[in-house]
């Protein structure tokens, strides 16, 4: 069978299905409907014995292979049947949408009742045709809620082709069977499809027509089945019970601790994952926890890589967060309420330290770890971990001899080890290695460490904010009056707006900077200084100048003494203040090593006749191994041969679809979607400054990126103004805007959720990374 008009098609189908129903129809043209108008509303009446219909349009310009207008025209729902008015002004409503095209047609179905689902599935990923159901649906039966992204009950569910799962939802599984009876009519395997389920489970198709393929990688005949199994057996090797590490099973996500997702993306290339293997989370990580009175989980890498998707080992790292001091019986208990917890609120992989993990200790601990006690733990164990966190803590924020203290003394070594060798004559091989062992030793090490400071002033100033002692507004005035980078460099721009300073200056300070640390595709300031900070409307902010009262130190020495922790409040306030500002001024100064490495790496590419995107699939390993193992082979050989090998495993990395987080090893080949998760449109990247949804009248469009609450197919005169990027608040995978931003190969975030969408609203440029799921505030 062939494509036709949206209505000829459904016309088409009706009777032809044995998996799903088709609703009968009526289509007619504008002409055949002012000729003969009496006749056509009789024959509608006539014809259909419901109380309420739709009125639906079918362009010529919708559903073909080369554009799918998805949401463009209108349809009307709940028409009254016998109601020749408002039968006929609702036509009528729904040919104004159309141009004056006269192919152009309206139909009317019967208005289907008891929904008890409505949705819209796609027979292959619509960025990379890969083989994979996506069914995204509303569980209300809203027939409007998944195409235009209104409000926030739907689900998507995603299952590789060919894969027969067990114990599976029946109605997804009958979906499924449905959509291969349609391929298999219209002998195509990319489909988008319009349907519902009503109360008896009786499945109806609305509408199908092709996905646009033109101008899309298509990775549909690649075996990610073959591929998936060799992981689905490493998840299972890696889950064994371990004679080093408590807990019975394993745990894999993109976003726990030190999150490769939001850092290197969730689809990074080569470089970038093993770079950042290489400087944090192979051993950096272990050796920072264990310098710091945690267990010692050293030789036990952080980051799984399957398929080239960088997962966290959530077992690993719940291991990681022990304190050392605590008796082996309450460890074994505590991982296993940890692993447990996740299992049971998947949601909070991504926030583990304030909501399942207890690594220090704060004010209102006590509070916290109630929890233990309905959850098996006696009171002498859950005295145990208060005692050996409240040690711990004492160690990392002691005045004197804190890990804390010597950490930030380790930072500032690194600037004069980085300059001595950027200085020096050492061949750039002889640099990059260089660079590397001092930015772990003085950089990322440290860092780790102080990283973990601040991380217990947060949750510290959080159980002041939280016992009263301070209010909300307090509590942000008090991080708004902290010195750090981030501050100082808006102070700084807004100087270079003024010409008090000059762009060189701005940039000897700020250059090496780049919105992806790890990243050699992401151009630093210096090399895209113009695209950055063009018209960036800098200004100064007022400075919060909050200070903790006589009467609130007062309260805080209560808790401390309460508590036993050995510090004074001004003491304390002081550890928080300087973690804080420490921990975004260490992160500026180890990412300015990374980046000169990488400047070192493109040039070093650049020898050997290698682009930088082509750099960008080299493992890092094999740049440092060419410092002390030189073999026969030339430069260029040694660079094409990782090239080639991981630009294949790319293909992998950017085809395949897995969960945030893996619960089991069959995780892998069907789930749900994280309910908090965005949906990420096309292969592509923009970076740009925001236009939001109140300025969209006012301020000028092009190759900016909107930010507007929903999905709605109102907003498609914005596809007209050449915008550079998307973001709604709401909407799933496959609502039209999806569709259309696919198409056009607009990179878009589609249903951010409130938490993502409110913290990037704020900012004045972001970069969508499409490819790789990320979202960066550049400023």
């Amino acid at each position: 069978m062939k494509f036709y008009s949206k209505a000829k098609t459904i016309e088409k189908l009706f009777g032809l299905t044995k998996h799903s129903n088709i609703l009968s129809s009526i289509r007619f043209t504008y002409s055949e409907y002012y000729r003969n108008k009496k006749l056509l509303l009789k024959k509608i009446k006539d014809k259909f014995d419901c109380e309420k219909l739709i009125v639906r349009s079918s362009s010529h310009e919708e559903d073909n292979e080369t554009s799918s207008n998805a949401g463009h025209y209108k349809s009307i729902l709940d028409v009254p049947r016998l109601d020749k008015g408002e039968l006929s002004k609702s036509i009528q409503e729904v040919f104004n949408s159309f141009d004056s095209n006269s192919k152009n047609e309206v139909f009317i179905q019967p208005m289907l009742q008891n929904m008890k689902k409505c949705g819209v599935a796609f027979t292959a990923d619509i960025d990379t045709l890969a083989p994979y159901y996506i069914i995204n649906f509303d569980d209300l039966g809203s027939p409007e809620a998944v195409t235009s992204g209104s409000h926030g009950s739907f689900q998507t569910y995603i299952q590789l082709k060919n894969f027969k799962p067990k114990n599976s939802n029946t109605i997804i599984q009958k979906l499924i069977l449905a959509f291969k009876e349609l391929e298999k009519l219209f002998q195509n395997n990319f489909l988008d499809i319009e349907f519902a389920v009503n109360s008896k489970n009786e499945i109806y198709i609305f509408q199908v027509r092709p996905i646009v393929i033109q101008n899309k990688e298509n990775y549909y005949k690649l075996d990610l089945k073959e591929a998936l199994y060799k992981v689905e057996r490493k998840i299972e090797k890696l889950s064994s019970v371990h004679p080093n590490l408590l807990g019975e099973k394993a745990i894999f996500g993109i976003m726990p601790d030190w999150n490769p997702a939001e850092i290197i993306g969730a689809k990074p290339k080569r470089l970038s994952l093993s770079l950042y293997k290489e400087f944090i989370t192979d051993n950096i990580w272990a050796y920072q926890r264990d310098n710091y009175g945690y267990r010692n989980l050293r030789s036990h890498p952080l980051l799984i890589s399957f398929l080239g998707v960088p997962y966290i080992d959530v077992r690993v790292d719940f291991n990681s967060f022990i304190p050392k001091k605590l008796n082996e019986e309450t460890s074994k208990k505590l991982v296993e309420y940890y692993l447990n917890k996740l299992s049971n609120i998947p949601t909070y992989h991504d926030k583990i330290e304030f909501k399942i993990v207890h690594s220090c200790y704060y004010f209102n601990i006590e509070e916290k770890l109630n929890e233990l006690a309905s959850n098996g733990f006696k009171n002498k164990e859950i005295r145990e971990i208060k005692i050996s966190l409240l040690e711990l803590t004492n160690k990392i924020i002691d005045p004197n001899f804190g890990h804390f203290k010597k950490d930030l003394e380790k930072i500032h070594q690194l600037i004069d080890y980085k300059n001595k060798v950027i200085n020096s004559k050492l061949s750039r091989i002889d640099k990059i290695y260089w660079l590397t062992e001092y930015c772990k030793r003085y950089g990322t090490l440290p860092f780790a460490g102080i990283a973990r400071a601040a991380f217990i002033s947060t949750q510290v100033l959080r159980s002041i904010e939280e016992l009263g002692i301070i209010n909300l507004e307090q509590y942000n005035d008090f991080l708004k009056s902290l010195k750090t980078i981030t501050s100082e460099m808006e102070d700084d721009l807004y100087s270079f707006s003024l010409n008090r300073t000059t762009k060189n200056d701005f940039l000897q300070k700020y250059g090496h900077l780049r919105p992806g640390t790890y990243d050699i595709l992401s151009l630093r300031y210096d090399e895209n200084f113009e695209n950055y900070f063009s018209n960036v409307e800098s200004k100064t902010k007022s400075k919060s100048t909050f200070t903790f009262m006589k009467r609130h130190l007062k309260q805080i020495d209560i808790q401390i003494r309460k508590s036993n922790l050995k510090i004074t409040s001004p003491q304390l306030i002081k550890f928080i203040r300087e973690s804080i500002e420490a921990r975004e001024y260490s992160k500026f100064i180890f990412t300015s090593c990374i980046s000169e490495i990488l400047k070192l790496i493109q040039e070093l590419g650049a020898t050997a006749n290698k682009t930088r995107e082509e750099m960008a699939h080299v493992d890092f390993r094999t740049i440092l191994n060419l410092y002390n193992d030189l073999d026969h082979h030339y430069l260029d050989e040694i660079f094409k041969a990782d090239i080639k090998k991981y630009k294949k495993l790319n293909t992998y990395t950017n085809a395949v679809k897995l969960p945030s987080l893996i619960l089991n090893s069959i995780n892998i080949y069907n789930y749900f979607l994280n309910s908090e998760e965005p949906n990420f449109v096309s292969l592509n990247k923009a970076c740009s400054s925001l236009v939001k949804e109140t300025d969209l009248s006012s301020k000028r469009l092009s190759n900016k990126i909107i930010m507007i609450e929903s999905a709605d197919p109102g907003y498609d005169y914005l596809f007209s103004k050449k915008i550079g990027g998307l973001i709604t608040q709401y909407g799933g995978a496959n609502s039209h805007m999806a569709v259309r931003c696919a198409e056009l190969g607009i990179p878009a975030v589609i249903g951010a959720g409130e938490y993502n969408f409110t913290k990037w609203s704020k900012a004045k440029i972001l970069e969508i990374d499409a490819v790789n799921k990320q979202v960066k505030i550049i400023s």
